[in-house]
């Protein structure tokens, strides 16, 4: 008995000891003074001293989402944030146990940082990328004289690509020299990289109809349309004059595009007619599909799709402000999105967000959109997210750089 009075002070001294307990998680942005998760992340707590802690808890907005019942000096916690809206604000505690007691951490509030970027062309041979609130990060010189247009984030955005003296030049981010791709005898005058692999389209003219290629990484390009490519409209058959301004989907195995066709078969009660329309196809170049059958003619441009997949935005118009903006589903059921007048637009790859460069003073805006399945429309009146003023291209993927 006198041997086990020193060991129940002992134990009775250790269990009443303060537990100290810290929760870390994120990276320190020093720009925003605030602690910031990307994807998926580790949350730490520490316990001093840890040696009587039953089991450590990890709270995240008041919900417990994990226990750690051998607890170490340090508990890890796995926390994916990678589904969470972007700049989403939370609060982190964590709770010890030790004997009868229990120990809180201080609240940590960490916000979930932003896994897109907006590529913009800027002044002179500059691009700038800006994330989605407004904020710019470092621009770079693609190629000095080179004037870049239809510039595009290879996936990732480690490196871009985009066209100069009508060749696709592709470069690493932000300073690397840029090197040629790929080249079309009459040249190139628009392209799209795929949000989910190297791949690209582009459209040139081999001759004198223009066509859409795609190349992976340094294998040869393909061709993916033809000179002898039609489709039914109404019944008559339309070859194809010219295929332009392709765009991929957010799986990158679709890709949106405007098709003007003409009807060139003789006594064909449409002969001579012209039908303009924006299409899609498989990346492979099959399964053609109409999402505008029921249009008036008219030039589209400025594709983009929504994050989902279910629409493709564009304008109608040849001049800087469009006559209107249409979208359409896979099913060729097209509306008018009234209230934007974009030179060019951007959906978000994570979000209902559009972000547009304005044909009134073009600075960069973004807006909410709302759709179901036979409908889209705005859903809020828009903000600007810079004061400067942009070209006409702009591009919005994902950000694995973090």
């Amino acid at each position: 008995m006198r041997q086990s009075v020193p060991l129940l002070l002992l134990l009775f001294g250790a269990c009443s000891q303060k537990v100290e307990v810290t929760v870390f998680a994120g990276s320190w942005d020093q720009v925003e003074q605030q602690y910031v998760v990307y994807g998926v992340d580790s949350v730490r707590v520490a316990c001093r001293p840890f040696r009587d802690v039953y089991y450590v808890e990890l709270l995240i907005d008041s919900i417990r989402v994990g226990v750690d019942t051998f607890p170490g000096p340090m508990s890890t916690f796995v926390w994916d944030a990678s589904q969470l809206p972007e700049a989403g604000i939370h609060k982190l505690q964590a709770r010890a146990i030790s004997g009868s007691r229990e120990y809180l951490s201080l609240e940590l509030t960490a916000t979930v940082g932003y896994r897109s970027r907006l590529l913009v062309d800027g002044s002179g041979d500059s691009l700038w990328v800006y994330r989605p609130d407004g904020r710019r990060d470092t621009g770079f010189v693609p190629l000095a004289g080179g004037d870049p247009v239809s510039s595009r984030f290879v996936v990732g955005c480690e490196s871009v690509v985009f066209l100069s003296q009508k060749r696709l030049y592709g470069s690493a981010v932000p300073d690397a020299e840029a090197q040629p791709v790929d080249s079309v005898a009459n040249g190139i005058y628009s392209c799209d990289a795929s949000p989910v692999s190297h791949a690209k389209v582009f459209d040139g003219y081999p001759a004198g109809t223009a066509h859409l290629f795609y190349k992976d990484w340094f294998e040869p390009k393909v061709q993916l349309t033809h000179d002898s490519d039609y489709v039914l409209i109404d019944s008559s058959r339309f070859t194809c004059i010219d295929n332009t301004g392709p765009v991929y989907s957010p799986d990158g195995q679709r890709i949106a595009y405007y098709r003007r066709s003409k009807c060139l078969v003789a006594g064909d009660p449409h002969e001579g007619e012209t039908r303009q329309d924006v299409f899609v196809m498989n990346r492979s170049g099959t399964s053609l599909a109409n999402l505008t059958p029921g249009l008036d003619n008219g030039y589209f441009s400025g594709l983009t799709w929504t994050f989902d997949g279910r629409w493709v935005l564009f304008r109608e118009g040849t001049n800087a402000a469009p006559e209107r903006v249409l979208a359409a589903n896979l099913l060729g059921h097209a509306v008018e999105v009234a209230g934007l007048s974009p030179v060019v637009m951007a959906c978000s790859p994570t979000d209902s967000t559009l972000v547009y460069i304005d044909a009134g003073d073009h600075r960069l805006r973004s807006e909410k959109l709302a759709w179901t399945a036979d409908t889209l429309y705005p859903g809020d009146a828009g903000t600007v997210l810079t004061d400067g003023t942009f070209g006409s291209y702009i591009d919005w993927v994902k950000y694995s750089g973090q």
